[in-house]
């Protein structure tokens, strides 16, 4: 079952058929009683006492046992055979109840002259005084078998409240077993939830609950996605916390002792130092800024800043002003394939992520080659493709995912422009592509260097 609606829906309507049938049956049961009682009573009664009694007198005692034993198999009760006195005449004892009865000779002799037998129907049990052919007196009794229902359905019939306490705590059982099978998921999410609200990140619901095909499944397993990731963005959050104070202490505790050294320092060694001094406080600028940008991405984008946009014309503009930074440094970047696109965002933060993947490449390839950057619409699909791949020494397999992690750095220790990036270039990237709904990916090139694939829709 799928669905909690139609579970508990299912749940109610069993109740009612059950107490329903509960009720019918119990009637059916008591009018059963009922009607089994009155044919032994009025039918079978007076005949077979008639009989009993002309057969003892014809064949003897043994002769009215054996015919009584197989007429117990057949009804289903137990017969007894007395004298006038109320004396047992069959070698089988009878209960002390019979014996009472039969013991009242004053209330057989009444009931005979009425046509009628004794009962005691609390009991189920009948008696018939008769008078023989010789004109001697026998009772027959008989009482309902202790193992039939029988008498449980005449105490319930006899006793309506009993019938109704007996059905209400059926139903109250079956509501019982319903409630419990919504409420007990429900408290260990909410266990689940506790653990989570006092910090303990690595809490999960019970397997059990996320086993449930029912919208308390469902939630279960949403929880479960939840849980899993505030973890990880906590975590997250907190590596980056670390990061971010181990990163700017370097360039700090620098900065301090470049300060120190100036105090000291000639003046001919002075410039040295503030020119080590401007460039700490540089390189913090440029690490603050690139946080702030982090962070802004991290706190997603407000539908009031996106628009439409050229990608076509902002990938062009990227790849001019990258060319004119890398004239510098004997490189240069180029556009091999420009398709027309158009997409809707935000396109300063696009534009910060794909400057950040062309000014790593730039870094990264060797003197005398270029940078070259591909945009290319998907034909029968909203989306585009924008390849960035430089000439430089690539990365190693393993740690392609993790050059898009903050502060992550992979570089050969030869490489003179190793150590210049703060390592938050590609993680902006990765952010803000992933913002606009598309996805980054880098793979080395067969003849070398790094590619950087990202993956944008567009209009």
């Amino acid at each position: 079952m799928r669905s909690l609606f139609f579970k508990i829906f299912l749940w109610f309507c069993v109740i009612v058929v059950l107490v329903g049938l509960s009720i019918e049956t119990s009637s059916i049961l008591a009018n059963y009683y009922e009607t089994s009682w009155q044919r032994v009573l009025h039918s079978i009664m007076p005949m077979e006492a008639e009989k009993s009694a002309r057969l003892y007198e014809a064949n003897g005692k043994q002769a009215v046992q054996d015919y009584l034993d197989e007429l117990q198999r057949q009804k289903s009760v137990r017969f007894y055979f007395f004298d006038e006195e109320g004396k047992p005449l069959l070698d089988r004892g009878a209960p002390a109840l019979i014996l009472k009865l039969a013991a009242n000779k004053e209330g057989l002799e009444r009931t005979a002259k009425q046509n009628l037998s004794m009962v005691d129907p609390k009991n189920g049990a009948a008696l018939r005084l008769v008078e023989a052919p010789s004109g001697r007196k026998y009772t027959l009794a008989f009482q309902q078998s202790p193992n039939l229902i029988m008498p449980v359905s005449e105490a319930v019939g006899t006793h309506p409240y009993l019938r109704l306490l007996g059905i209400g705590l059926f139903g109250a059982l079956l509501c019982f077993l319903l409630t419990r099978n919504i409420t007990k998921p429900i408290v260990r999410l909410r266990s689940a939830a506790s653990g989570i609200a006092a910090g303990q990140l690595r809490t999960r619901v019970d397997p059990a609950v996320l086993r449930r095909h029912d919208e308390i499944g469902s939630l279960a397993r949403d929880f479960q996605r939840m849980a899993e990731q505030i973890e990880v963005l906590v975590t997250a959050q907190r590596d980056l916390l670390g990061d971010v104070s181990h990163e700017l202490r370097s360039p700090l505790a620098r900065l301090i002792v470049a300060l120190g050294l100036l105090r000291q320092a000639s003046p001919d060694e002075a410039p040295e130092y503030l020119s080590r001094i401007d460039q700490e406080a540089e390189r913090l600028d440029k690490m603050i800024g690139q946080l702030l940008t982090l962070t802004r991405i991290e706190s997603g984008l407000d539908a009031s800043q996106r628009e439409r946009f050229d990608l076509t014309n902002l990938v062009q503009e990227v790849a001019a002003d990258g060319d004119f930074e890398a004239q510098a440094h004997n490189r240069e970047v180029t556009v091999v394939r420009a398709d027309a696109c158009t997409m809707f965002g935000v396109p300063e933060m696009l534009r910060s992520a794909i400057e950040n993947v062309v000014r790593n490449a730039i870094r990264y390839t060797r003197p005398d080659t270029s940078v070259e950057l591909t945009l290319r619409k998907v034909e029968g699909a909203s989306k585009a493709l924008l390849k960035v791949q430089d000439r430089g020494p690539g990365v190693p397999d393993r740690l392609l995912k993790e050059i898009f992690v903050p502060f992550q750095r992979v570089f050969d220790q030869n490489e003179p422009n190793a150590t210049q990036g703060s390592g938050l270039g590609l993680a902006i990237a990765e952010r803000a592509v992933r913002m606009h709904d598309g996805s980054i990916s880098a793979r080395n090139a067969v003849d070398g260097g790094l590619i950087v694939e990202m993956e944008l829709p567009v209009l």
